[in-house]
């Protein structure tokens, strides 16, 4: 029977990239793992991102798993166990996921005896988690209070006392999560082994609805010298294209490509594998689509 691990976590929390590190995982152990990805909206970043490193990924888009996509994650599962046979399958739902009734789509006859839940880890991001719950509590909330599992990530950003602050606050949702404080880089395949075995409690979850998020995804069709890049990034974090809580492109700068992530307020630049197109995908409230495209055209 193939198990199914969900990856959850707000916009920007750094699902994706916990996703290549526990495929890596269940490769070195000798395990055959598949990603599915789930993009709120017309984007397949989060896809490209790891074949890049080598894994296979299928991508379901255009809308989020909890609403509008339940019967295409079925048949997506259905697909993959037939095309790949995988021991695992690794599901990164968009950064608005809400559980809902997604675990009943894994009792459907279709599916009971063919894949069953491994675990369900929850990411929040510890530099933007105090602002993300402010702005975004619902989501926020309904993320780690289903998750047995909590991964704190960007930890080599946070001090010693903001951490212990932070899993605080997370305790207060849930406080029986097992929440692990430790920069990724460091983690040990005891740390995997540790969060992918926690089970997960067969109980009712709740719906929300995040109507207001807005996504645009553009595709540039100059590249971009660096200062007319740190221009762009200083107006998604502004608010100067509306209130972006999450923006991420591969863009070619300066004659290189480079990965683009904000997350709220934080922004990191990575250099990006392969030649792949040029684009951007904005989410938040009240993008400001004409004035990107002004800015991108300019």
């Amino acid at each position: 029977m193939t198990k199914l691990d969900i990856i959850s976590g707000f916009l920007g929390a750094g699902k994706t990239t916990f996703v290549n590190k526990l495929l890596r995982y269940y490769m070195d152990l000798g395990l055959k793992p598949v990603c599915i990805v789930n993009e709120f909206g017309q984007t397949g970043l989060d896809r490209q991102i790891i074949e890049a490193d080598g894994f296979s990924a299928i991508e379901l888009e255009g809308g989020c798993v909890c609403c509008t996509l339940k019967d295409d994650v079925s048949t997506s599962i259905l697909q993959v166990i037939e095309a790949f046979s995988p021991t695992n399958i690794v599901f990164e739902p968009s950064g608005i996921f809400i559980f809902d009734n997604f675990f009943e789509i894994l009792k459907s006859e279709e599916l009971k005896n063919k894949c069953q839940i491994g675990s369900v880890i929850t990411i929040v991001d510890s530099v933007n988690f105090s602002f993300a719950k402010a702005m975004y509590g619902s989501f926020i909330y309904n993320q780690i209070k289903n998750s047995p599992a909590i991964a704190l990530s960007k930890l080599e950003k946070l001090g010693r006392q903001n951490v212990d602050e932070l899993i605080c606050d997370i305790k207060n949702i849930n406080p029986n999560a097992v929440v692990t404080s430790k920069v990724w880089s460091e983690w040990s395949s005891a740390d995997f082994e540790a969060l992918t075995n926690l089970g997960v409690s067969d109980k009712e979850h709740h719906a929300r609805h995040h109507n207001s998020l807005k996504t645009v995804t553009l595709n540039p069709a100059k590249p971009f010298m660096r200062e007319r890049f740190d221009e762009l990034v200083k107006k998604c974090v502004s608010g100067k294209f509306g209130e972006i809580c999450r923006a991420k492109g591969i863009l070619n700068v300066d004659g290189e490509q480079i990965l683009l992530n904000i997350a709220l307020n934080d922004v990191t630049i990575t250099p990006f594998k392969g030649s792949n197109p040029q684009t951007l995908t904005l989410i938040g409230d009240r993008v400001k689509q004409k004035k990107v495209e002004k800015f991108l055209d300019e």
